[in-house]
């Protein structure tokens, strides 16, 4: 059953502004698969407003051709009450049943009709360029690669030569044939719908933080990394949902392993606090972390640490690298598809030590041990 045409508009308009189906289903009281099978009609691109073009008669000429018929005007005078050709009216007459039969909304709706029709696409069109992008799609190239090779393969061939944006509405749009929406696999992102590109730039309030810090209202002494008790965190996935909670300290590159009962942001957040306050004060003044929805309860961690948290941008683990470096080199101990659960506290323990006790290339080949010998307490190193 087709959606009705208002909600088609708030379906594209949704799609358009980057919502998930989910939400654009929920905000135009409809199924998630009704929403679904419209999108995909056209592959997620919205099809062009068909619209009349400027030379073309128009539904209230034609209702003044009817009118003029009526009245027992000749062709020749209805036109030029039109400012139209006579030949043009002549023609609009005879097609649409002649001087008796001749109605206006039957005539436009007859014209409208024949205005529709299939147009060939570049690729359809020519059986040379479409064999040549099969197969370099079918190479895992790039739309963007293909146009790109195309224009410097075939230099004074403008025949041989379309646009990434031409190719990707081929791929993803199903009426056409020139390029069936299987080779959509070939794409690096494999999807069969064209999404927006404000959805890759926002999120949709699913999983939002509230009262959040950003990274960029961290303190300059922070970056310098010469103070020590500054640490960035992460979760380590393994089978879902078991995970671990690793922190590095950014001027030692301390590691710290944390055992998660879950990955809620309760769960993660009676973990943090039950392992942090381990530390002494100096060594424990301010945490970094991604925008995950296990950190929901940051404001609680912060007040019974007594720290500040901060946030990085979406989309932006280079802001923590410490730890999305070291989370690499815990994949030898922590591998991705290994249960965690099972892990216990002195065996993530055991792992941190590893790490700690290592040289490190960033430290001067010392170790995170080394460079804190003269602390207070080195306990929590293991």
């Amino acid at each position: 059953m087709a959606l009705e045409i208002e909600v088609q508009d708030a379906v594209w308009e949704r799609w358009r502004a980057g919502e998930p189906i989910r939400v654009i289903a929920r905000s135009v009281h409809c199924s998630r698969e009704a929403v679904r099978r419209h999108l995909a009609k056209s592959g997620g691109i919205r099809p062009a407003q068909r619209r009349r073009a400027a030379l073309r008669l128009s539904l209230a000429e034609r209702e003044e051709i009817s009118r003029g018929l009526a009245a027992g005007d000749s062709a020749r005078t209805i036109a030029a009450r039109l400012g139209r050709s006579d030949s043009s009216i002549s023609r609009e007459i005879s097609r649409n049943g002649g001087r008796d039969q001749y109605r206006a909304a039957m005539a436009d709706e007859h014209a409208w009709q024949l205005a529709q029709r299939p147009k060939l696409t570049k690729l359809d069109a020519n059986e040379e360029l479409r064999g040549v992008v099969r197969e370099k799609l079918h190479e895992d190239w790039s739309p963007e690669q293909i146009a790109a090779w195309l224009r410097r393969a075939f230099l004074n061939d403008p025949k041989m030569r379309i646009s990434h944006e031409a190719i990707y509405r081929s791929l993803y749009t199903a009426t056409c044939p020139a390029l069936p929406s299987e080779m959509s696999v070939h794409l690096r992102s494999g999807r069969r719908l064209r999404t927006s590109r404000q959805s890759r730039r926002t999120g949709h309030g699913r999983g939002r933080l509230r009262s959040m810090v950003s990274i960029h209202d961290r303190p300059a002494r922070i970056e310098t990394r010469v103070e020590i008790g500054h640490w960035e965190g992460d979760l380590v996935m393994g089978r879902r949902p078991s995970a671990v909670a690793t922190l590095v300290e950014r001027s030692t590159r301390a590691v710290r392993l944390v055992k998660l009962q879950g990955i809620k942001g309760t769960e993660v957040r009676d973990a943090l606090i039950r392992n942090l306050r381990e530390l002494p004060p100096w060594l424990l003044q301010s945490l970094t972390w991604d925008r995950g929805r296990e950190m929901s309860e940051h404001e609680s961690i912060a007040h019974e640490l007594g720290i500040r948290v901060y946030f990085c941008d979406p989309r932006s683990p280079w802001q923590r690298g410490s730890n999305e470096n070291t989370n690499r080199l815990l994949r030898q101990y922590l591998p991705k598809q290994a249960d965690f659960s099972h892990l216990t506290q002195a065996e993530l323990d055991v792992i941190a030590g590893k790490i700690n006790g290592r040289p490190r290339r960033v430290l001067g080949w010392k170790t995170s041990q080394e460079l804190l010998a003269t602390a207070p307490s080195q306990s929590f190193l293991n």
